[in-house]
């Protein structure tokens, strides 16, 4: 009798395990890859162009992390193929569920050192590389593993701002500038579990001017009809007679103040004008283009005044 139930226990536990194995060969996580679909369009854009941004190029890079629920990351990098405005992203490892618990996948551009709930604003942004690279864009989805589509909508999470100048007639045709443009913070923080941005109250030294990129406005017949120069800021607010622009011109440092309180928006491009003097600069504010779902958006101006 005693052996009988030995035996059974045994062809019971052999039953279990076999169960188990069964369960574990039917989930496979390492074999489960994640069906992740980042599309390029008005909503996953970037600053492709100093227009709208709404087109990926060749060769552009995604960071995707993804942390399983016992705090397991595993991080790749999503490289875009473009082919007949269709992008196709590549990652450079298999993108599969660690396990059938809660997953957080977290998408981000541009690719850096950094990890990802933290972002520096670039200091250079006076090439179009580097303010390309200055548009920072995150996304997060938190669920159970599925073989359903995982779309990634990316978000803005910085402001940029246009300045067109003018200089005044004391000034030689083909005098330089050096502009630059205040950011109240360099060091963004987002929140690792729901990638909202953190209210820091920072202390004295990290705010930064930015190194802004020029460029014209030309006509159909190659005539330069506009001077201006774009940065992107961390997204704050600034009160009037703030410190915001600063002009370069040769050993002369001339700066201009916030006419008026605004806080800027993340995602949202502020245009102002700039006239440059000889002992002085003045700032007028033009427009700004509010984030439609779509970031970088000039369809829709308001006036600011």
């Amino acid at each position: 009798m005693t052996k009988r139930k030995i035996t059974y226990a045994v062809l019971a536990l052999l039953t279990l395990g076999f169960i188990a194995c069964q369960q574990e060969e039917d989930f496979a996580p390492q074999e489960q890859e994640i069906n992740l679909n980042i599309t390029a369009g008005s909503v996953q854009t970037r600053v492709n162009t100093l227009g709208t941004g709404n087109v990926w190029e060749n060769g552009d890079e995604l960071y995707f992390c993804r942390v399983s629920k016992d705090n397991q990351w595993a991080e790749y990098s999503l490289t875009a193929t473009v082919a007949d405005e269709v992008t196709t992203w590549t990652p450079d490892n298999k993108l599969f569920w660690d396990d059938n618990g809660e997953h957080k996948l977290v998408v981000s551009y541009p690719v850096t050192g950094y990890v990802w709930d933290t972002w520096y604003v670039p200091e250079d942004q006076s090439t179009l590389p580097n303010l390309k690279n200055a548009d920072h864009m995150n996304a997060m989805w938190k669920g159970t593993p599925t073989t359903e589509p995982i779309n990634l909508t990316l978000k803005h999470r910085l402001s940029m701002v246009t300045v067109t100048y003018t200089l005044a007639e004391e000034f030689e045709s083909t005098v330089e500038i050096t502009p630059e443009v205040y950011s109240y913070t360099q060091y963004l923080l987002f929140d690792i579990h729901t990638l909202e941005r953190k209210d820091v109250t920072w202390e004295e030294g990290h705010d930064i001017w930015v190194k802004a990129y020029k460029h014209e406005e030309v006509d159909a017949d190659g005539n330069v009809v506009a001077k201006k120069f774009t940065a992107i800021v961390s997204p704050d607010a600034y009160a009037a007679d703030d410190e915001f622009i600063r002009v370069t011109i040769g050993d002369q440092v001339l700066t201009a103040k916030m006419q008026e309180d605004i806080t800027f928006a993340e995602g949202t491009h502020y245009t102002f004008d700039l006239k440059v003097g000889k002992d002085k600069v003045t700032l007028t504010p033009t427009t700004t283009d509010t984030d439609f779902p779509g970031g970088w958006n000039n369809d829709s101006e308001v006036d600011l005044k």
